[in-house]
């Protein structure tokens, strides 16, 4: 019952302000229009494919926690579970990432012949906006009492994830960097999407790795 109520509670959070459905009914008519105006190859496609849902997966989950923290600020008290709060949470932008994975990947042209490809690319495209939602709970204290770092946080860690791959100083560390960039670099240099599937995996862990951090983080900031 708990997790009905806080899975409902969640959905309306991020649909409250309309700003999910606009971000992805603007990158479909972008990616639409980009389809029948520019002549882009599939690695340069796909390419953009993956920085739009990093990006989209970023702005809906900052979103969320931003109307979480607003209006939200007594409800995680009469659940009395703090886990069970915050699984539901990240577990709620999962499944709204993996919908607009699949949405995206559908309006793209892309649709091969192979399901497990097709499979591999929306694996991909999802688990490129799971760490979008990892870095949006990482930082999260932008929204709390801590604005200024949670903002800078952000920023910092968009650029690695999208930048991270052409700076040579920083592939000595790119295993503690979002592994956003370095999936579309593979791509552009072995066009397969089947070589994706180690960065899927990656992302998948890095994503993770930074909820677990954020959640045990906050937790321990709670119980002070």
């Amino acid at each position: 019952m708990k997790v009905r109520i806080l899975f409902n509670n969640f959905i309306n959070s991020v649909l409250q302000n309309f700003l999910y459905p606009t971000l992805l009914l603007a990158f479909l008519a972008f990616e639409l229009t980009m389809n029948s105006l520019l002549n882009l190859n599939t690695a340069n496609k796909f390419g953009f494919l993956i920085v739009g849902i990093f990006l989209m997966s970023l702005l809906t989950s900052m979103n969320f926690l931003k109307n979480d923290v607003q209006y939200n600020e007594y409800f995680m008290q009469k659940i009395g579970n703090y886990w069970l709060y915050f699984s539901v949470q990240v577990l709620t932008l999962f499944l709204i990432t993996l919908f607009s994975a699949i949405v995206v990947f559908l309006f793209s042209f892309m649709l091969s012949s192979d399901i497990m490809v097709d499979i591999v690319a929306i694996l991909s495209l999802a688990t490129t906006g799971f760490v979008g939602v990892g870095i949006a709970f990482l930082c999260k204290p932008q929204w709390n009492h801590h604005p200024y770092a949670g903002q800078m946080g952000i920023i910092i860690l968009v650029y690695v994830a999208l930048a991270g791959s052409s700076i040579d100083i920083l592939k000595y560390v790119s295993w503690f960097l979002p592994p956003v960039s370095k999936m579309i670099t593979i791509f552009q240099e072995q066009s397969s999407i089947r070589a994706l599937v180690p960065i899927v995996i990656q992302q998948f862990v890095y994503a993770c790795v930074l909820i677990v951090l954020s959640g045990t983080f906050y937790e321990k900031k709670l119980s002070n």
